[in-house]
């Protein structure tokens, strides 16, 4: 026999031995499963962690940053608008001192008396007419037109209009009407690029209308007149079309004023001719 019983129980504590050792493998191996699958999880939990606070920070900051622009935006907004009415009523002051200073601030001189007796072959003769001033025919000139009256009222009932014009239009707009009672400035200008879009009120475009026409009247320079009557005529043919063609449902869309005349395309052009 090549194994005795001695050998037999030595090699029996050998195999004992080894099956004990592929236990212990097998739970080292499980303990080894378990903590990897452990860490993995920190690592999703860490990184789900990491990503969902860094979305909050962004949304922090994002709402922190849209807050001081809406902060900083809406007085200085407001500020440049105070500095625009303040630029209009300087301008209109000093057109009332170019005025008074250009109207004559004396008396007309006296005539020489005459001789204090008159030669005694003159006969007595009728009175002479009085001559007329040049400040006496300008008191008697037309006052200014007032607009229509249905303009007005149909401009007053207007609860929100939007005008889209250039920043220059805009300005020039504000200084008009900038002192007017009921002419509220906008809080919030939207600028694109040069190209302003403001809401309106009611009240504000009546006072608008009554500024401008007004100013295409009695203003001295063409240039300021034609200005005033061409915003004038814009609102005007808007507020013609509530009119001519009122809102009959519940959901009206905003008035829309759009100050930026352009020529016709091309092919407009060339369809127009064929016609």
């Amino acid at each position: 026999m090549p194994f005795g019983r001695g050998d037999r129980a030595q090699l029996q504590q050998v195999l004992d031995q080894l099956s004990r050792l592929a236990t212990e493998v097998a739970a080292v191996k499980q303990q080894v499963a378990d903590q990897r699958h452990t860490l993995d999880q920190l690592r999703h939990d860490t990184t789900s962690a990491i990503n969902s606070g860094l979305v909050d920070i962004r949304s922090v900051a994002r709402d922190t940053m849209t807050g001081t622009t809406d902060l900083v935006a809406g007085p200085l907004t407001h500020v440049s608008n105070e500095i625009v009415a303040i630029r209009s009523t300087v301008t209109q002051i000093d057109g009332q001192l170019r005025a008074t200073a250009c109207q004559p601030t004396g008396a007309p001189e006296p005539a020489p008396a005459a001789d204090p007796e008159p030669p005694s072959h003159s006969l007595p003769g009728p009175d002479p007419e009085p001559v007329s001033s040049p400040e006496a025919g300008s008191e008697t000139e037309a006052e200014p037109s007032t607009p229509d009256a249905a303009v007005l009222r149909a401009a007053a009932g207007i609860a929100h209009a939007i005008v889209e014009a250039h920043r220059d239009t805009w300005a020039f707009l504000i200084q008009t009407a900038g002192n007017e009672q009921h002419f509220h400035i906008p809080g919030k200008v939207d600028d694109h690029e040069g190209f302003v879009s403001v809401r309106f009120s009611g009240p504000s475009l009546v006072a608008a209308i009554t500024s401008l026409n007004h100013i295409a009247q009695t203003a001295a320079n063409p240039v300021t007149q034609a200005i005033a009557s061409h915003i004038q005529q814009k609102i005007t043919t808007a507020v013609h079309e509530i009119i001519t063609h009122p809102s009959t449902d519940g959901e009206g869309k905003p008035v829309r004023i759009v100050i930026d005349d352009r020529a016709a395309s091309a092919d407009a052009s060339n369809t127009t001719t064929a016609a």
